[in-house]
């Protein structure tokens, strides 16, 4: 029993360390914010493609075939066109660059800015839906490829304090593989959840507005519940270098293990972020000044990012040390026993 009660757990890990060390290691590589810096600015003051012609021969079809339908459906019909239309006067097919589950973080993704300081940008209206698909799988395609890049540059400075140019190169490419894998089978996933999800909200819609929103609520809340013991799925990829299910496998087990103290890191990092953006876009778009939201965007994102590695290896080897420890009580106890 003697050797049993010596075994302790390791030390947990330290939510304020993280987010410290974070930032540090972004202050100390300060030149990595380029990037998300250059992606904004591409977003902001480069040519804006637009989809604004094809989203509105959709529309028009739509509203067209809700003519044979009940009025409370036309109306809720006609109002969602109106919703649309005005966004895609606004949305860049460009954003999509920003890709999830791995992704340069961009103010603009999510801002979506139509004017730029002494001018207007050029707009390019896509008007085929070959094309558009075609031009939206490519960026996606080439914004999981360099949002890679990106990771495996913080991974660096945040874990080793220093960018080695040789293990970027090698891993590339075999972590764009593993994370287009991944984003596959989170879209798969979403796929599966919505379609049964979206039938079922249309049908309580049609008994009243309230029970459709009750109905929604419940659905987002199943996207959160499967969503959060896989948001650091791709950590392990670029931490451990092992493959996008075994990722998926080892987070969530930690997110299970250390649920208390992730959940509290995941909702600081999201004040911080959100909180922060309140402030990035304050000047308006046409405005040099939102050259400082930009700026400072860019280097709150990848302090954060880089906190949230130094967060997950610390989270994983005290995950993987109390599994060990566990299972070698419970090997004493049976040989005790």
């Amino acid at each position: 029993m003697d050797k049993i009660d010596t075994q302790v757990l390791p030390v947990p890990p330290n939510l304020i360390a993280s987010l410290r060390s974070g930032f540090d290691a972004v202050a100390n590589q300060f030149a990595i914010i380029a990037i998300p810096i250059a992606v904004d600015l591409l977003l902001w003051l480069g040519p804006h493609i637009q989809v604004n012609t094809l989203t509105n021969k959709i529309l028009k079809s739509l509203v067209s075939a809700s003519e044979l339908s009940s009025i409370q459906t036309r109306d809720l019909l006609t109002n969602t066109t109106e919703v649309l239309r005005a966004a895609a006067e606004q949305y860049n097919l460009l954003s999509l660059f920003r890709t999830i589950p791995v992704g340069i973080p961009s103010l603009m993704a999510a801002r979506l800015p139509i004017e730029i300081p002494n001018g207007a940008p050029i707009f390019i209206d896509v008007t085929n839906f070959l094309g558009a698909v075609g031009l939206a799988i490519i960026l996606i395609i080439f914004g999981l490829f360099f949002g890679c890049l990106y990771y495996i540059f913080i991974g660096q400075i945040a874990l080793h304090g220093k960018i080695n140019l040789n293990k970027l190169i090698l891993n590339w490419s075999w972590s764009s593989i593993q994370v287009v894998s991944l984003a596959l089978a989170l879209l798969i996933l979403f796929v599966v959840v919505s379609i049964p999800s979206s039938c079922a909200i249309s049908v309580l819609t049609l008994f009243g507005l309230q029970l459709g929103q009750f109905a929604i609520f419940i659905y987002f809340g199943i996207i959160l519940w499967l969503a959060f013991p896989l948001l650091f799925a791709a950590h392990g990829i670029f931490v451990h270098h092992i493959n996008a299910l075994a990722a998926v496998q080892r987070s969530m087990i930690m997110t299970r293990m250390t649920l208390p103290t992730t959940s509290l890191f995941i909702f600081s990092v999201l004040v911080i972020s959100e909180g922060l953006d309140i402030l990035w876009r304050i000047p308006a778009e046409n405005s040099w000044l939102t050259l400082i939201g930009v700026g400072g965007h860019a280097f709150v994102s990848s302090a954060l990012l880089a906190a949230s590695f130094i967060y997950y290896r610390d989270a994983d080897h005290w995950t993987q040390e109390t599994i060990k420890v566990l299972k070698s009580k419970q090997e004493l106890l049976s040989k005790s026993s």
